[in-house]
């Protein structure tokens, strides 16, 4: 089944009945280019476009209202994405931001890239640099414990911090770590987009490889269990099961990034 992709701007795409995961709904960023969207036939899947009119979007996170924030790479900016559609800039001024994290309290953790720094945006819109001298952060999440995970690209490593302050290096030595999600036994899943390949971090920091898959970015868990990663250089949206078996979900995709679920197990 082939779906012809209309929009001339970049946008976010909703995939639904993604039965094969036990989840209802899944959308990742993307930049259209009038590409055919292949759907794997036995994959379970359809999308539409929830969002569009984004520059560049990319990292994704949901607040506790079901609001979506979306970073706009091109743009220097970020967005937010109602539930009913509606498009709002929350701030803007950031260097090549990538990816986002949200606290309890409701704050925005920005990943600005080309500034190295994590930023943060208040509730009240103010923003502020969090972290400083991180060396071209790509990709955040806090942890169960309520440690803010940062990968840090060029120095191929994952940094932990508590508060402001460094606390511990997660994993060190990998190739160029661009994604990065938390498993139920407490392991970190990393991506490494230029080792062709996802690992497992555990909490005692040995690295064990999860699958081989070309140029992974953005990486999210389902409610299975299973991981779901988007692949740009490739155009393709795939997910991995626990024994590492990896399933093409999407092809012909522009540049897909950043899955992300939200609270009720959608994934977005």
């Amino acid at each position: 089944m082939n779906v012809s992709i209309r929009q001339s701007a970049a946008f976010l795409v909703m995939v639904t009945s993604l039965a094969s995961a036990g989840a209802g709904n899944a959308a990742e960023a993307e930049a259209s280019d009038k590409r055919p969207v292949v759907l794997q036939p036995s994959s379970n899947v359809t999308y539409v476009v929830v969002a569009a009119g984004l520059a560049g979007p990319r990292g994704l996170v949901f607040g506790p209202s079901g609001t979506l924030y979306v970073t706009e790479q091109a743009g220097g900016s970020i967005a937010a994405v109602t539930p009913d559609g509606r498009v709002t800039q929350v701030a803007n001024g950031f260097t090549d931001p990538h990816d986002l994290a949200i606290d309890a309290h409701g704050n925005l953790y920005v990943a600005d890239s080309g500034a190295n720094r994590v930023a943060q945006i208040s509730p009240a819109g103010a923003v502020s640099t969090y972290i400083g001298d991180v060396e071209f952060p790509v990709d955040l999440d806090f942890s169960p414990d309520g440690d803010l995970l940062v990968c840090e690209l060029h120095r191929g490593r994952v940094i932990a911090f508590k508060g402001r302050e460094m606390t511990r290096v997660i994993a060190s030595r990998l190739s160029w770590p661009h994604g990065l999600a938390f498993g139920r036994a407490g392991d970190v899943f990393v991506n490494e987009n230029t080792g062709n390949r996802i690992v497992k971090v555990s909490r005692d920091g040995k690295v064990q490889k999860v699958t081989d898959i070309e140029r992974p970015v953005g990486l999210a868990i389902g409610p299975s269990g299973e991981l779901y990663v988007a692949q740009p250089q490739v155009g393709k949206l795939s997910k991995v099961r626990l024994d590492g078996t990896t399933i093409t979900l999407l092809e012909g995709l522009a540049e897909p990034r950043d899955p992300a679920f939200d609270a009720t197990g959608n994934l977005r």
